[in-house]
Formats: C-alpha cells, sequence, structure tokens
C-alpha cells in the first residue's frame, strides 16, 4: 500500500516538474475560471432581470366612487347663547356597505338673510361656528382644514374636515407592482369614527327702530352636514 502511493506521488511529482505540463494546466484552470465566471455572471443577470420585471412599479389610475350622506338640522339660538351639536358618525349617517369616510363638509345658515334687503334697519347677526377637535378620527392636523368660521353680513359659514389621509375625492395617477398594492393606501379601516361636534355661538344685532325684523334677540340656525364617502377602483394606466 506504501510502495503505491509513493508511485502516485512521484509520478505527480513528474508531471508538475515538467515546464510544459505546468504551461498546459496553468491555461486550463485560467480557462475554467473564466468559463465558470460567464455562467455565474449570465445565470446572475438572468435572475436579476426578472427581479426587476417583478418589482418593477405600473402606472394604475385610481378612481373614486363617491356618495354623500347628509343631515340637517334647524334651532333656535338666544342673544350671546353658545351651543354645541352632536352627530353621531355611525348612527346619523348612512354608510354604504364598502364605503370609507373621507371628509366632511358643514354649512351654517343664517335665518333668512334676505331680511338685511327687506328691511333696512335690520342687521344681520354675528354667527360663529367651530369643529371642535376631539375624539373622531380625523386629519386634524391637515392644513387645508377649516375648522373656525365666523359672519356678520348674513352669509352662510362654511367649514370642512378631511377624515381619510390624502383624500381629496380627485382620480389620480399611481404607481405599484399591482392592482392591489395600487389600492393599499385607499383600504384603511377606522377612518371617521366618533362623534362629530360642531360649536355655535350668536350675538344678535337689533336696532332701536320699528322695523319687521329689527326687534329680535334671537336667531334660528340651520347646521347641514354632509360626509362624502368613497370607494377606490384601480386600472391599468394606457
Amino acid at each position: 500500500m506504501g510502495d503505491n502511493d509513493n508511485h502516485f506521488t512521484d509520478a505527480i511529482s513528474e508531471i508538475f516538474s515538467i515546464k510544459e505540463a505546468n504551461i498546459v494546466g496553468s491555461i486550463s484552470l485560467v480557462v475554467i475560471l473564466i468559463c465558470g465566471s460567464i455562467n455565474v455572471y449570465e445565470w446572475t443577470q438572468g435572475e436579476y432581470a426578472e427581479a426587476v420585471d417583478a418589482a418593477t412599479d405600473e402606472g394604475w389610475w385610481i378612481e373614486f366612487n363617491t356618495t354623500i350622506s347628509s343631515k340637517t338640522i334647524t334651532e333656535t339660538w338666544q342673544h350671546e347663547e353658545v351651543r354645541t351639536v352632536e352627530f353621531y358618525m355611525d348612527e346619523d349617517f348612512q354608510i354604504p356597505e364598502g364605503y370609507l369616510v373621507g371628509m366632511i363638509d358643514i354649512t351654517i345658515f343664517p335665518e333668512d338673510p334676505e331680511f338685511a334687503v327687506t328691511d333696512p334697519v335690520s342687521q344681520c347677526d354675528a354667527i360663529s361656528g367651530d369643529i371642535i377637535v376631539n375624539e373622531l378620527t380625523a386629519q386634524w392636523g391637515y392644513d387645508g382644514n377649516n375648522l373656525s368660521g365666523q359672519d356678520s353680513s348674513c352669509e352662510t359659514i362654511e367649514l370642512d374636515l378631511r377624515t381619510y389621509p390624502g383624500f381629496d375625492g380627485v382620480d389620480h395617477n399611481a404607481q405599484a407592482v399591482n392592482e392591489f398594492q395600487a389600492l393599499i393606501p385607499w383600504t384603511g379601516l377606522g377612518w371617521g369614527e366618533g362623534v362629530l361636534e360642531i360649536q355655535i355661538e350668536l350675538d344678535v344685532n337689533s336696532v332701536d327702530q320699528i322695523g319687521p325684523f329689527a326687534q329680535d334677540d334671537d336667531e334660528e340656525i340651520t347646521i347641514l352636514v354632509e360626509v362624502h364617502f368613497f370607494k377606490a377602483s384601480a386600472a391599468m394606466a394606457e
């Protein structure tokens, strides 16, 4: 057994002692390494291309199907009275199946603004309205909100509050890998839940003259709340 090992070792030593054999062996090793590297490179490039194709964002058209549920109340405020009116989102408004709460618009109407025209001595009452920041799940910090307003010229007061992040009701383009991911931003639950509180303050303006509407110490105020619901859909952009 030992003799066989010695013979094999001697043979290998003799082969590598020959200059030509060393050159051929080196060339063969280099060729093998180059071919292997090429094959590995081609394989990795193919895998990379497949990964890029799988991960490349597509253009999607996001469309909102919207609907509005509204509620109106009319109450009489006394001079210098401050009162808070509550609207329960899950009771006062009909939420369609599969829709989300996008935003809330509030319009405050004074009593018969035409009085200032029909009665020259009458004066418009000063009304202020505020959406109270509370536990209602909404985008309270959104810069586009209008949470407070006032008027003393018989004009309506417009207030609005965004509830769903980023929603403005306008269809738009988006980039995503597939339809599912394109719609992920528009499937969040829990927004627009709670109680909407609107505080109204009245300051009656009257004059000491005889006029059909000048001598009053109260005001009938109407509050209209419109809740905008939406359901998003996505289509491949052309």
